[in-house]
């Protein structure tokens, strides 16, 4: 009798857990695809106004008065550690940045910011700022890069 009442149970257990896996992988997907696409709008629009305000960024970075020199940003603090750069400015323009300290202590954050940190270096150079776009993945090291590199940027132009 108590052989037939486990068995009960535990088919009873495996009947709602198939209901509830078939819930969340048929029903729930096409819920998440509804808000994607309402979403979608409204990210477009967040994007349209993004172009207006890069297109008016991108004429101050022009007009910004930057002091040639070597500048030290602060070291921000990250989940993982802490991130920390010097640039050089040459004829009014960001021209180098050198990665003081970056999170270092696991193998992940070693092999990942190998990878991002050449990418986040190149993307402010080109942009002129600490406007960078952030690589998926690379959350922590994006905050802390930005963060110290607009530090940096704002001694080079009160200097």
């Amino acid at each position: 009798m108590y052989h037939k009442i486990v068995i009960v149970s535990l088919s009873l257990t495996v009947a709602i857990a198939i209901v509830l896996d078939s819930y969340f992988v048929l029903y729930k997907p096409l819920a998440s695809n509804d808000n994607a696409a309402s979403n979608n709008t409204v990210s477009s629009t967040a994007d349209n106004s993004s172009s207006a305000s890069s297109a008016v960024s991108s004429s101050t970075n022009k007009q910004r008065n930057y002091k040639d020199g070597e500048y030290v940003g602060k070291s921000t603090a990250t989940a993982w550690g802490n991130v920390q750069l010097k640039i050089k400015i040459a004829n009014n323009r960001l021209t180098q940045i050198t990665v003081l300290k970056y999170p270092n202590t696991h193998s992940h954050s070693v092999e990942l910011n190998r990878q991002v940190l050449p990418i986040y270096r190149q993307e402010a150079v080109k942009s002129q700022s600490a406007n960078i776009q952030q690589v998926s993945g690379a959350t922590e090291t994006w905050k802390g890069f930005t963060d110290s590199l607009q530090s940096a940027l704002i001694q080079a132009r009160q200097a």
